[in-house]
């Protein structure tokens, strides 16, 4: 009987016409891609304003809590105050928007520190004021305060956020946009 043998080099397969993917496949997965990001859209630009107040918050929270710690240090008065060039119209009263700096008390010199922002982020103070004081002891002079941080492109305050700052110098941070 003869021995089946194998062909050890089997038979080459013909040529593949089908190399790539056609226009109509390419257009497909993109449609559903432009689809999927069109969805996610409104979801994105609101984590991204929320992510812009969440950053300006603890910004300005690390800068008061810094400035206090300034003052205990060197036992001397600072003031934390607004910047007023990132607008081309004055800013209202307690509108710190631009940022803040933190200054020597005692005339208002040498310059400490500063943090500027673009205006994108609505920072406002109430009861009004430009300058926050800080006494040597790292109290604010000044207790009872409210600072709104709010995107200045959402209308909802629901990606606002509020630090409260009671008649001891205690801070809260609250979400909303308001300290009860």
């Amino acid at each position: 009987m003869m021995a089946l043998m194998q062909n050890p080099h089997p038979p080459a397969r013909p040529a593949s016409r089908h190399l790539g993917f056609t226009l109509l496949e390419l257009l497909a997965v993109m449609g559903l891609v432009t689809t999927l990001l069109v969805g996610a859209s409104p979801w994105l630009q609101h984590y991204l304003w929320r992510l812009q107040v969440e950053t300006v918050t603890q910004s300005w929270s690390a800068d008061l809590q810094g400035a206090r710690l300034q003052a205990i240090r060197t036992g001397q008065a600072v003031r934390l105050q607004r910047l007023n060039d990132c607008q081309p119209l004055p800013l209202a009263t307690g509108d710190w928007r631009c940022g803040w700096q933190l200054l020597k008390k005692i005339n208002q010199a040498p310059l400490l520190w500063q943090t500027t922002l673009a205006g994108e982020v609505l920072v406002t103070i109430s009861p009004a004021q430009n300058s926050l004081d800080i006494n040597a002891s790292g109290e604010p002079a000044v207790g009872g305060l409210k600072v709104v941080f709010q995107a200045k492109r959402s209308l909802s305050t629901a990606n606002a956020r509020v630090i409260c700052i009671n008649t001891a110098g205690r801070l809260r941070m609250v979400k909303g946009s308001s300290c009860t």
